[in-house]
């Protein structure tokens, strides 16, 4: 079973956030060693975590079953033109857990336990000097500390069913592009049409909810799940646990399916769509109503494996959907890019990436902004070492909600990995 751990970071924070996962992690990272450099030097440099002195203490909880982690994201945005002025901000998260195999542990076949946290500190370049719906940073959070998830996963069988329960967010599950996940503004990550409409638990507040998994055949697969309506308050006094369920905050419910269509396992196509139970606000009229329903598609394409050519290439193409305009502050939404792996080193990833958010007409006339918003993104992730990547990215945003005038972003961010 593929490590929990790796799967939340790359689909929660990224889900965050990310977020800032390697894009071409399956490689194993080969370095070259520099003249004069010594044998120690060279061991830290290719250690696969910055607080490898501690391998042995490792590798005993390890063989437990205990999987430690330690995670920390840090990174730097600039507007130098449009939006509501110039100005830059800096961000950082810690992201710490573990994940318990159960089986290792006390015997459990099948079963995992995981937790983790999340401390966030930073400035915000969105809200403070571009004033776009579509956060810049997936990593930007008025949270504070929090507990993310706390969940039990259990796998059936050969692995090919599987549930969890617990605190959880619908965004390591549903809506993921593996390919969009390279890149760092928020539209790329959950679909708008769901983060821009519902309180549902994404990145960076979980929240009660039970998932189930199965694979009917090899290339398809079947999952739904509900949540709690909302997540709470994202406000640094919620350490995770200000969740709502039921009442006017409702239920939130996911259904997806995939079929994978090519011979390399990579290429998907899911089709899934969401209902939220929970009251909301009638844009039309200023009353509440009950019930959103939403559909979405996602297409992963692997063009070219990199053991083919000279570098490989993907292609991602999303699309969200709410026919009920007066209920939705968000009504439709489109994103479209690709990724090139292996282009300079083994490791690294070139990606550019156009998303476009249309708002509904009564959120519009009821609350003032743009009619849509349109997201371009080029980025490069390259990594250092096994513990270090770094990730320069530019952005420029068309007609940010709030105010209108385009603003162009330029950052940087750089993971280390303990």
């Amino acid at each position: 079973m593929k490590c929990i751990k790796q799967t939340l970071l790359i689909a929660g924070i990224a889900s965050v956030m990310s977020n800032s996962a390697v894009f071409s992690q399956e490689h194993e990272h080969t370095g070259h060693s520099h003249p004069g450099q010594t044998h120690e030097a060279e061991s830290w440099w290719h250690q696969p975590g910055l607080t490898e002195g501690w391998r042995a203490g490792r590798e005993r909880l390890e063989a437990r079953g205990i999987v430690p982690y330690a995670t920390y994201i840090g990174e730097f945005f600039a507007n130098s033109g449009g939006g509501s002025g110039d100005g830059s901000a800096w961000a950082a998260l810690l992201d710490f857990g573990v994940e318990v195999d159960l089986d290792k542990f006390i015997g459990w076949e099948g079963g995992v336990f995981y937790v983790n946290a999340f401390y966030f500190d930073g400035n915000d370049v969105s809200g403070d000097f571009v004033g776009d719906f579509n956060a810049v940073s997936n990593l930007y959070t008025t949270t504070s500390f929090n507990v993310y998830n706390i969940f039990l996963q259990q796998s059936l069988g050969d692995g090919s069913t599987w549930f969890k329960v617990g605190q959880i967010a619908l965004d390591d599950d549903f809506m993921v592009s593996e390919t969009s996940l390279l890149f760092i503004n928020a539209s790329f990550g959950p679909l708008p049409t769901q983060s821009g409409n519902i309180g549902a638990p994404i990145y960076s507040l979980a929240a009660p909810g039970v998932v189930v998994y199965t694979e009917p055949t090899e290339d398809w697969y079947l999952q739904a799940a509900v949540y709690a309506g909302d997540a709470g308050p994202a406000e640094s006094d919620n350490q995770g646990f200000d969740w709502r369920t039921g009442g006017s905050a409702g239920w939130t419910w996911f259904a997806e399916t995939g079929f994978h269509y090519a011979e390399n396992d990579e290429s998907v196509l899911k089709l899934g769509a969401y209902y939220h139970t929970g009251e909301l606000e009638n844009f039309s009229n200023g009353s509440t109503e009950d019930g959103l329903f939403s559909v979405y598609a996602v297409l992963d394409h692997r063009l070219v494996d990199a053991s083919e050519s000279a570098c490989g290439a993907s292609l991602f193409v999303r699309g969200g959907y709410v026919p009920e305009d007066e209920l939705a502050a968000v009504q439709g939404y489109v994103d479209v890019g690709f990724a090139l792996d292996g282009i300079f080193r083994e490791e690294d990833a070139l990606g550019f990436a156009v998303s476009h958010t249309e708002f509904g007409d009564d959120f519009v006339a009821a609350e003032g902004g743009t009619s849509s918003e349109t997201v371009l993104e080029l980025t490069y992730q390259t990594v250092l070492t096994q513990w270090c990547v770094i990730q320069p990215d530019i952005q420029y945003i068309v007609d940010p909600q709030s105010n209108g005038n385009d603003s162009f972003v330029f950052g940087i961010r750089t993971e280390l990995t303990f």
